[in-house]
């Protein structure tokens, strides 16, 4: 059976086992209904479930593949964690899919990602990027700068309360000082479902 941790204690008490071939639930009029009916009931429908999918498949079996994908070229930006005294983190996520421009390269980018300060080994809140263009003024200039402030395409209203407010053409966030902009690799499985355990 796919679960494999015993639940036939409290609070749970489901005695369910396949071997007594029990396929319904009845419940009893005028009373509440127990823990271990609704637990018992969502057993039997996991091993009618996984009945028919052994039928089908083999253990690890894919029934939507979920494709790998592999980039050389993932582009880091590391930024300042707050900007005008606001920490940026309060609004950051709603930015991803969404396309920034660097005030002082002209270079635009979208957000594909946001790793957290506690989460990145150099201490610094990074969103990983697809640069989109090149600078207006300086073809050549292809990244955003150290220091550089950056912009986003539309308002961004967001942050306790709501209290951030950051019109369009207005700064959101502030690269760090030193080694703003890096290059890695990344490698993603998109989303898929196998057959494992039932």
């Amino acid at each position: 059976m796919a679960q494999q941790t015993n639940l036939n204690i409290s609070p749970y008490f489901d005695d369910f086992n396949p071997d007594d071939n029990y396929h319904k639930v009845l419940f009893k009029p005028g009373y509440p209904v127990q823990a271990r009916e609704l637990s018992g009931l969502q057993s039997i429908l996991q091993n009618q479930i996984e009945k028919f999918g052994q039928h089908f498949f083999k253990e690890g079996s894919k029934v939507i593949p979920g494709n790998t994908a592999y980039s050389p070229e993932y582009y880091a930006v590391e930024l300042n964690e707050t900007h005008l005294g606001v920490p940026v983190d309060y609004y950051i996520e709603q930015l991803i899919g969404r396309k920034i421009i660097g005030l002082t390269t002209g270079v635009t980018a979208i957000i594909n990602q946001v790793l957290k300060p506690e989460s990145s080994e150099r201490g610094n809140l990074t969103i990983y990027i697809s640069y989109m263009s090149s600078g207006v003024e300086d073809s050549d200039i292809k990244v955003f700068n150290d220091g550089e402030l950056l912009t986003a395409d539309s308002d961004i209203v967001s942050g306790p309360n709501n209290n951030a407010y950051i019109p369009t053409g207005e700064s959101f966030a502030s690269c760090i000082a030193q080694g703003a902009t890096s290059t890695a690799a990344s490698f993603s499985i998109s989303n898929g479902v196998y057959f494992i355990r039932g």
